[in-house]
């Protein structure tokens, strides 16, 4: 889209969230806080209040695997671009990659809207979080995989689409498994900024982290290897979990 609109593109991005921000104070159904009885506010209560939920060690523990997983997803993802063009055989022009290369998050997005919805609706019914999250991470992990024992083009595809249907399961469990873990339902919405910052963070770290293992081994192979290592760990950071199943 952005090859034949430009900068527009943004423009249309502003819109669609101007609009969703507007249905939802529309549509939303609210409470008055007329009436609501607040604490004199105090900076240094105001600042410490960020530490609180991370001090509990189950949301700890979940926030370590979101950060990690996010962490492993943007590894794979980033450097698609450049993997078309120096670890894929046989490999793409400059022009090939910029074309193909966000067909990936393309690949990745059914089975990830798919999976999102059975996941949670599963997780519901049965009542356990846990295991969904190490099945999420595990296959995540796996993914990265494919293109190791395949280093082509379609193989990168496929690891987009089966890491996809992974983090389709990862998100709406994670977010409920944070609000089972919540050290306290009064300060829900601070707590789960707090969980959102673990996006954030791996988000933010992972290209970072990809980038350097690329100039340390000279090659891609190297952040597979990282992806998976680093996936498998969000799944052990899942196991001392105590307060959700």
């Amino acid at each position: 889209m952005f090859a034949s609109l430009g900068l527009w593109i943004y423009a249309i991005v502003a819109a669609f969230v101007a609009a969703t921000c507007a249905l939802f104070v529309l549509i939303a159904p609210d409470r008055s806080s007329k009436d609501l009885v607040i604490e004199p506010f105090r900076w240094r209560e105001f600042l410490l209040g960020f530490t609180i939920a991370l001090r509990s060690a189950d949301f700890r523990w979940v926030w370590i695997a979101r950060v990690l997983l996010t962490f492993g997803m943007s590894c794979s993802l980033t450097l698609g671009i450049y993997m078309m063009q120096s670890y894929i055989h046989p490999a793409l022009s400059a022009a090939e990659a910029t074309l193909l290369a966000p067909k990936l998050y393309l690949a990745a997005a059914p089975l990830s809207m798919l999976s999102t919805i059975l996941a949670g609706r599963l997780s519901d019914r049965i009542g356990r979080r846990k295991p969904f999250v190490i099945a999420s991470s595990l296959i995540l992990a796996a993914s990265f995989v494919i293109p190791i024992v395949s280093p082509t083009l379609p193989a990168l595809f496929v690891q987009a689409a089966v890491s996809g249907l992974a983090y389709g399961i990862f998100i709406p469990i994670d977010q409920a498994l944070f609000i089972d873990v919540l050290p306290d339902a009064k300060s829900a919405g601070r707590d789960l900024g707090v969980a959102q910052l673990g996006f954030n963070l791996g988000q933010a770290i992972g290209p970072i982290a990809a980038g350097i293992v690329v100039s340390m081994t000279g090659g891609y192979l190297g952040v597979w290897v990282t992806g998976i290592v680093v996936v498998a760990l969000a799944a052990l950071a899942i196991l001392p979990v105590k307060g959700a199943r």
